[in-house]
This record gives structure tokens, C-alpha cells and sequence, in this order.
């Protein structure tokens, strides 16, 4: 049994390489670089999708009225990113399911369209034209780890796994000498194809050479050429963190892939998409990593996607986004830096129980506790970030200084006030300690629970 498993194995390896090795014979014979696009002729209408975090799918996106959200219009400038449509020949586009909108724009030649401007509504006509189509899917992204948040430097790193593929119809006759099995493009030896994934980039800042690999396979499936990239690797990515809540902050990771614009001359007519779109495996895997994030100074809170044409200088990009929004686990802050604060304040507070006449015990225990909060500000230095802009525990600490000194400049004012009138002083002392711890209290909240 041994044996025929074994040489069953070592002939299918062997049919495979055989195929791979027609199949890239034929493709040095007969193949003319082209541009691999798909022909399209319909409106040339794309709409904006995200992901329904509640029903686990993707759909159109919609604004409150439900009326769908156009991603992209290659044919018409009016219908730019972002707008709103209402109707589309007469039909009322907010009562009908997303299946039924992509029907519509695909299969329709003429349309009459309402959309939003402005918060006006206006009427264009679109009839249906040819042009040329190139959509990358991203099939795949495996999270495998985040291995480092660093907000000072502004960047964070990943190791992934990613799949991406697009259709190769410039390869539909050769694709048919391929089974149901991948061929590396290692079996093209004269390398004439093109390969329009440069045109695809994951934005990055760095990337580690050693541990970053990426194969491609040709497939045939449904009838049609497709190639297959995966990419792993450990990649830095550059992030803008938001401290203003500071240590009781979320953050949002974004994963971005940008198409770059159609080089000019390209395409004769003017006619030309690119664009990337994402399967719902691809948050069914970021939702994975969510159950197993080994950070410990994160915890995960949500994983989302979207696909939205960006405008740039040179024109319109489109931009595929993976967010990934995690929050502080802010124990850590809680114990080893307010807390203590909290209980230097409250013995420099205490300063207010003993008598006005005990001036040099009521100076010696708020110089002291002044002191140690200072001393103390240098122990946890480094684990606050150094911005231009207080966050939440820096007007924290601020205001720990400024009432940690109340007692003081108190028992010096209140010292000039004793030998005159030790009642007032001693009546002076109780409303400063009232309404003081009162203020700092109220002061306090105000500053930590808009985040909490």
C-alpha cells in the first residue's frame, strides 16, 4: 500500500510538471504582450462596499435613507466618489436589495439618474459604452501576528499571508493545458508576459528582505486564465495615532493596498478601470486574529474593510482598507501611575486637617509631598509620549501639581492671618479644603470620562 501511494504521488508529480511545462510552452510560442483586460460594455457605474459587521457579509454601502453610494463612475464626472444616487429609471433604489442594484447597472444600456448635490437633486442620462476593466480580488488576508505598536515612532508591523487574483484573459487558450493545479511562473522561461500587479502596491514604509516572500500560479478555473499571488512577510506600516485620551485611548490600524493611476497611452480610447475589491474571507480571517492577538498592552476591538476610489494629484486611485481597531489596556496606568498620584495628592491634602497653628508640620508635609510627586514624575517619563499636545494624563498630572501646591501657598497665606484671627484662619482653611477637593474632584472626571 506503501508503495503505490508513493509512486501514485510520484506520477501525479510528474503529470503536473508536465502540464506546467506545456503550458508554458505555449505561452513563449504564441503569446503577444498585451494588457490583460476584460472588455466591458455596460454604464460603467461601481458602487462602494463595506462589510456588515452584524449579518457577517459584504454589501453596498448606503447612506441612513438607504440610498446606495457610488464608489466609482468611470463614464460620468458628475457621479463622483462619495455621491448619493436615488433613482435609477424611475426606480426608487433605497427599496431594492443590493443583487437587484448591481442587475440594474450591469445589465442596463440607458439610464436616467437621480442623485444627491449639494443636498439638491439632480438628473443626468449615462448610455452604455465599451472600455477596458482590470480588478484585482483579494481573496485572502491572514493576520498571523502584530508584532509591534510603537505610537512615539509613529508605525506599526505585521506578519501576514495574503492571496490577490485577477483574471488573465490574454492567457484564456493557453490556461486550458492547465488541470486544477497551480503552475509557477517559473515555467514561462522566455518571461515576454506582463504582469500588471505592479500596478498594485501594499503601503509600506519597510519591509524585512529576508522574511518576505511572494510566488505566483497560474490557474484554470470556470473557464477562465487566473493568476494567483501570495505574498507573506513581516512589513512596517506608518500610522497617525491620536493621543488626546491618553492612556484610555483606541487606536485604528490601516492596512491599505492602492492601485496606481493608468499609465498614459495605454489605453487608446481613454477607457480604463482599475480597481481592487475584497471576499468575505478576508474579515472572516481578521476576525481570527481577534480570538488570538497575543499583544498585551492592546486588546482588539473590531476588524473592518472598505474599497473607495481616492482623488489624488494625477487623478483617481483606488484604495482597498483593512482596518483593525484596538484599545489601550489601560490597568497598567490605572495602578502604577494615577493611582499613586491619587495618594500623594490626598497626603498633601491631608495638610488641611492639621490645626493653622501648626505651620512648620503643615509646610514640612506638603514640601514633601510636592517632592515625591516630582520624584515620581521622572519614574514614569518614559511611558508617557512626548508630544506637542496634552493627552488626558498629562492635564491630569498638571492639575495633581497645581492642587499638590494648594496646601502650600495656603499655610504661608493662612501664617500672616493666625496671629491676627485664628478663628477666621482656622474658617478660611475648612472652605479651601471643601470647596478645593470639591473643584479638583469635578476637575478630575471632566478630563477622564468623555474616554472611559
Amino acid at each position: 500500500m506503501f508503495s503505490f501511494l508513493f509512486l501514485q504521488n510520484q506520477f501525479t508529480t510528474f503529470a503536473n510538471a508536465a502540464e506546467c511545462e506545456d503550458f508554458g510552452k505555449k505561452v513563449d510560442e504564441k503569446y503577444n504582450p498585451i494588457l490583460p483586460y476584460e472588455e466591458k460594455n455596460n454604464l460603467g457605474i461601481y458602487w462602494a462596499h463595506t462589510w456588515d459587521q452584524n449579518n457577517q457579509k459584504i454589501t453596498v454601502k448606503r447612506d441612513k435613507y438607504y440610498f446606495p453610494i457610488v464608489k466609482f463612475s468611470l463614464l460620468e464626472n458628475k457621479l463622483s466618489p462619495g455621491t448619493v444616487v436615488k433613482k435609477f429609471n424611475g426606480t426608487d433604489l433605497s427599496e431594492i436589495d443590493d443583487e437587484a442594484l448591481l442587475n440594474l447597472t450591469e445589465n442596463s444600456n440607458f439610464a436616467e439618474i437621480q442623485f444627491f448635490n449639494e443636498k439638491k437633486i439632480n438628473k443626468i442620462e449615462v448610455s452604455a459604452k465599451k472600455y477596458n476593466y482590470l480588478n484585482f480580488y483579494l481573496t485572502d488576508f491572514v493576520l498571523t501576528s502584530i508584532n509591534e505598536v510603537d505610537p512615539k515612532e509613529g508605525f506599526f508591523s505585521i506578519d501576514h499571508k495574503s492571496t490577490l487574483i485577477y483574471k488573465r484573459p490574454d492567457l484564456k487558450d493557453e490556461g486550458k493545458f492547465l488541470s486544477d493545479f497551480g503552475c509557477q511562473d517559473d515555467h514561462i522561461k522566455i518571461k515576454k508576459l506582463f504582469y500588471p500587479d505592479k500596478w498594485l502596491t501594499l503601503v509600506q514604509f519597510e519591509k524585512d528582505e529576508d522574511k518576505t516572500s511572494k510566488e505566483k500560479y497560474f490557474k484554470y478555473v470556470d473557464g477562465s486564465t487566473k493568476l494567483q499571488i501570495l505574498s507573506t512577510g513581516l512589513v512596517k506600516i506608518r500610522s497617525r495615532f491620536d493621543f488626546s485620551d491618553f492612556p484610555f485611548d483606541t487606536q485604528v490600524l490601516e492596512i491599505q493596498y492602492k492601485t496606481d493611476q493608468l499609465p498614459s497611452g495605454e489605453d487608446s480610447d481613454g477607457f480604463a478601470m482599475i480597481s481592487i475589491s475584497f471576499t468575505d474571507q478576508v474579515l472572516f480571517s481578521l476576525n481570527k486574529y481577534m480570538d488570538h492577538n497575543y499583544l498585551q498592552e492592546w486588546k482588539v476591538l473590531s476588524t473592518n474593510a472598505s474599497s473607495n476610489f481616492v482623488k489624488t494629484e494625477s487623478g483617481y486611485v483606488d484604495q482597498l482598507t483593512l482596518s483593525i481597531e484596538i484599545e489601550r489596556n489601560k490597568n497598567y496606568y490605572i495602578f502604577k501611575i494615577i493611582i499613586p498620584v491619587l495618594l500623594i495628592l490626598v497626603v498633601a491634602w491631608c495638610v488641611l486637617w492639621i490645626p493653622t497653628k501648626e505651620i512648620e508640620s503643615r509646610l514640612t508635609t506638603s514640601i514633601v509631598a510636592f517632592l515625591s510627586l516630582i520624584a515620581f514624575n521622572f519614574v514614569f517619563q518614559d511611558d508617557i509620549p512626548k508630544l506637542d499636545i496634552l493627552t488626558s494624563l498629562d492635564k491630569f498630572i498638571l492639575l495633581s501639581y497645581a492642587f499638590c501646591a494648594i496646601p502650600i501657598f495656603t499655610t504661608i497665606r493662612l501664617s500672616k492671618s493666625i496671629e491676627k484671627n485664628q478663628k477666621r484662619a482656622s474658617s478660611w482653611n475648612r472652605k479651601i479644603r471643601l470647596v478645593g477637593g470639591t473643584i479638583y474632584i469635578f476637575l478630575t472626571l471632566t478630563i477622564f470620562y468623555p474616554s472611559l
